[in-house]
């Protein structure tokens, strides 16, 4: 692996001006970073210059076959083969999952959330993590999405859960890759002008997200402690 660490950040989002994961994400990142962004039809050059990756959310949905997303399954299995840290959020959680176990394992979730939800460590194995287990047994994290990780692959373990979401956090058991369904880069005032903007980005969901949407305002600002552990681990 490359030392000092340089950081691929993976960016699914398909409007900016309503989404901008890579500013979340770095902002608590102090190493060097680039940053690709498939659905433009960007990909990297080459692997052997990154040593941790995140793989962002995304507006599209992980059950589409768009050419962007079975290109960057591809990727994964690429990076995971070469036993390059991944982390997946949200989208980026369930694209892992479907690169390195198989769509069967991700699907439209019959509980969305949206707002902020409380997340539980599993234990032991939550709690015991080198990179989720730094974080607090029970945290209040932004979150946005309709589909999820369901059923939990068997190559897969769970690292945390929310009431609506069983596989809130998990950790593939074949190598450095981790996911986390929810949005922990998004802060609090992030996740207000997001949500604000939800109903008329979506407006055929509109009815649905109100149905879903939670009403705590609490969030645990979580980031710079997974960030910083994920980027420990080499």
């Amino acid at each position: 692996m490359p030392t000092p660490s340089r950081l691929l950040i993976i960016d699914n989002s398909l409007d900016s001006s309503i989404y901008s994961p890579v500013g979340h994400w770095t902002r608590h990142a102090s190493c060097d970073f680039d940053a690709v962004m498939p659905p433009m039809g960007e990909f990297p050059h080459r692997l052997d210059a990154y040593s941790h990756v995140i793989i962002t959310g995304s507006e599209c949905s992980i059950l589409s076959d768009e050419d962007w997303i079975l290109a960057e399954c591809d990727l994964v299995r690429e990076m995971a083969a070469l036993e390059i840290p991944i982390l997946g959020s949200c989208f980026g959680q369930q694209l892992v999952v479907r690169a390195l176990s198989g769509k069967e394992f991700v699907q439209t979730t019959e509980t969305p959330e949206f707002g902020w939800v409380d997340t539980f460590l599993t234990v032991p194995d939550g709690q015991r993590d080198t990179v989720i287990g730094e974080l607090p047994s029970l945290f209040s994290v932004f979150t946005s999405h309709f589909d999820e990780v369901s059923p939990l692959p068997p190559d897969w373990t769970r690292m945390a859960w929310s009431e609506d979401c069983a596989n809130a956090a998990i950790r593939w058991l074949e190598g450095p890759v981790w996911g986390i369904q929810h949005h922990p880069e998004i802060n609090y005032e992030d996740g207000r002008r997001l949500l604000k903007a939800l109903p008329n980005i979506m407006p055929d969901k509109k009815n649905l997200i109100r149905k879903f949407m939670h009403a705590s305002r609490r969030d645990s600002e979580v980031t710079a402690a997974l960030v910083e552990a994920f980027l420990n681990n080499a």
